[in-house]
């Protein structure tokens, strides 16, 4: 199964932590709009850890699905606790922020694809692990409308970039909060052809071994299009739930693969996560 894990980088943890003051868990309530940046004044620090489980293809392009884990990491000052995250939003950490608009740094680790993930794959070989950095930005052009792009560039197992662009329609109700909207994917060649192309090597291994592919070429462009749509529930004492739901439509080279047994991808599961304030950074 590919696995598409992200978190932030553990070191951060330590470095923020050397000034913590206490572990209390955080308590706040979803509101209509971002939460304006706090200046002058030397904030709280807050971690949120958890878990979710969900169901996702078994490789980019699969008619067939399995259970993945995923972990929840993200450290938030005060006046970001309100702030609305994105189920598919790739860990970022903002370097400008005005409350409506903020711009900084984006990661993702792409844990790579298997051979064994399908015998739709047989023959040519694993797709190693890749780390992805880049930037984001994000606007509030409404209370309850936000937009984000991220840019990051992959390398590891593939070479090249890949980006996302994204609007949400966010409704906050008491301690519920929904929020739904578009997906654009979109990425170069290097990853194209390495998850959706087949080179003459990969082919000959692969009609050896009795899965006959044909030589296949992926450019890169948009990857797909959809939509994701998700519910959370703020229990208080620092807890929270959710549940979450999208669709994505390969498009072009990747929708006609022959490694692709279907262009609709879909993933669904849901998370538990729990905030604690770490106290005032040192600095």
């Amino acid at each position: 199964m590919a696995r598409t894990l992200s978190m932030s980088s553990v070191a951060l943890v330590a470095f923020l932590g050397l000034g913590a003051q206490g572990a209390l868990a955080a308590d706040f309530a979803y509101k209509a709009s971002p939460q304006p940046a706090m200046t002058g004044t030397t904030e709280d620090w807050y971690l949120t850890i958890g878990a979710s489980a969900k169901v996702v293809p078994d490789y980019p392009g699969s008619d067939d699905y399995g259970f993945a884990p995923g972990f929840i990491f993200r450290i938030s000052k005060a006046s970001g606790l309100n702030v609305f995250r994105s189920v598919d939003d790739n860990p970022s950490i903002a370097l400008f922020d005005t409350g409506r608009f903020r711009i900084g740094a984006v990661g993702r680790l792409d844990w790579g694809r298997d051979e064994d993930d399908s015998d739709r794959l047989r023959g040519l070989g694993d797709v190693d692990m890749s780390v992805e950095l880049g930037g984001f930005a994000e606007w509030y052009a409404m209370d309850w409308l936000r937009l984000r792009g991220e840019l990051r560039y992959g390398f590891g197992g593939f070479s090249g970039l890949m980006g996302d662009l994204a609007a949400d329609v966010i409704v906050p109700y008491e301690s519920w909060r929904f929020a739904v909207g578009p997906r654009l994917k979109f990425a170069s060649s290097g990853y194209m052809q390495e998850y959706f192309g087949v080179t003459p090597w990969q082919s000959f291994s692969a009609t050896y071994l009795l899965n006959p592919l044909p030589i296949y070429n992926a450019g890169g462009g948009v990857q797909s299009w959809g939509a994701t749509a998700q519910l959370t529930k703020n229990f208080g004492n620092g807890y929270e739930a959710g549940v979450f739901a999208s669709y994505n439509r390969l498009v072009g080279d990747a929708a006609d693969s022959p490694l692709t047994d279907s262009a609709n991808q879909f993933t669904a599961g849901m998370s538990l996560s729990y905030t604690f304030n770490m106290g005032k950074a040192w600095w």
